[in-house]
């Protein structure tokens, strides 16, 4: 008998002590320290559902970094760190799985930024740079192995693009290298469409004065279809916003409101007699119909008096994006929502127009539009003449 219980307190050992080397294995948060030529740097590591946020700590500074990949669940995913200091200018280069996934992250003036942004600002720290082996500036240039043109657009051609893009067109729109036309004549005007998630909505123009169908582009098939509603609706109609995956778009002759969801094929009118739905401030207002005339649209601003010295704020996925008027440009800022002390500038863009995809942006400028990620910097997508004179070309990056 005392044998048959010693072998059951064994056996219980045993998955204990698996289940405590499952919960370290598997612990989505975990803290390390790093020897770095003497220097004792400390690693917070945090695994979410779809990216890695890791803080390095120096004896000085704090600098936040967040990976957009799995990298397979493992832990310790900082292998090394490429340290330099001196008394104007702090910098680490994190490898990850023996990859670097950043620039080189420098602290100086309390201001967090891209190595390419300060280079030639410091000999000695460029000639620390240049040393690396691992580390090529070229990397971030803007400057694609090749273009390809389709219409009237012009694509820089790069290995690292994670994103598909689409462009609106006169007949409509181009998405990726393929070309899809909606209607036989070319629509210079095409206010009331828009993107939403893996689809492009737009009105059927080839009617007079109202429509009741909506054209629905699947982007991923390519497949066109058709969203009728019950009601016509008037060409004098405005898209409100978009909220909860459903798009609002109230009509001004009619004076009716539409919530228009995709995903279930659905059109429906939501105004009251007097009132529109209004959402600001991340929830839902009324709005009465004399306002709405005048095309209110919704207000997405984030407010939030940690950041009451910039110009405008932006809360997107994991991130504060912060807007500094600066001339006739803006500074932008980036703060990760788990640390919020350490503000990082990323680039100068000409507009608040900015499109925000896990830490990647776009945006703009004139015929162009342009791409930063923290892995390769600023590159230009593609070129097209029609952006800088039709404000409704649209582009959706899905």
């Amino acid at each position: 008998m005392k044998k048959k219980t010693k072998v059951y307190i064994l056996i219980l050992v045993v998955i204990v002590l698996i289940l405590i080397c499952r919960s370290i294995l598997t612990f989505d948060n975990i803290n390390y320290k790093l020897n770095i030529n003497g220097n004792k740097i400390k690693v917070k590591e945090i695994v979410n559902e779809d990216n890695y946020y890791i803080e390095i700590k120096t004896n000085k500074n704090i600098y936040p970094v967040r990976i957009y990949n799995h990298l397979d669940n493992k832990r310790k995913v900082v292998k090394d760190i490429y340290y330099y200091k001196d008394k104007n200018i702090e910098c680490v280069l994190p490898v990850i799985n023996n990859k670097l996934y950043t620039d080189m992250l420098c602290i100086k003036e309390d201001i967090l930024y891209n190595y390419y942004t300060i280079e030639g600002e410091n000999t000695s720290l460029d000639k620390y740079v240049s040393s690396i082996e691992k580390y090529n500036i070229k990397k971030f240039n803007n400057e694609s192995k090749d273009t390809k043109n389709i219409d009237t657009v012009k694509y820089n051609i790069y290995d690292n693009i994670k994103h598909n893009s689409a462009i609106t067109t006169y007949k409509g729109l181009i998405i990726n290298d393929k070309k899809i036309n909606i209607f036989e004549k070319d629509i210079y005007n095409n206010k009331l469409s828009t993107f939403i998630n893996n689809y492009y909505i737009i009105a059927d123009y080839e009617k007079t004065y109202s429509f009741n169908n909506f054209y629905i582009v699947n982007l991923e098939t390519k497949k066109i279809t058709t969203l009728e509603s019950k009601n016509d609706i008037s060409y004098d109609s405005y898209i409100q916003g978009i909220v909860d995956n459903k798009i609002y778009l109230y009509d001004k002759d009619n004076e009716n409101q539409y919530e228009i969801d995709i995903e279930n094929s659905e059109i429906k009118i939501v105004s009251s007699n007097d009132y529109v739905k209004y959402y600001i401030n991340k929830k839902w207002e009324k709005l009465n119909k004399t306002k709405a005339n005048k095309e209110v649209y919704f207000d997405y601003e984030t407010l939030d008096n940690n950041f009451s010295t910039y110009d405008y704020v932006e809360e997107k996925d994991n991130y504060y994006y912060l807007f500094k008027k600066d001339g006739i440009s803006y500074k932008l800022y980036r703060v990760d929502k788990n640390n919020i002390e350490t503000h990082k500038y990323l680039l100068d863009v000409p507009t608040t127009n900015i499109y925000f995809k896990d830490d990647y942006l776009y945006y703009v400028y004139k015929t162009k539009l342009y791409y930063y990620s923290d892995e390769v910097g600023l590159k230009t997508i593609l070129e097209n003449s029609e952006l800088e004179f039709n404000d409704t070309i649209k582009y959706h990056i899905y």
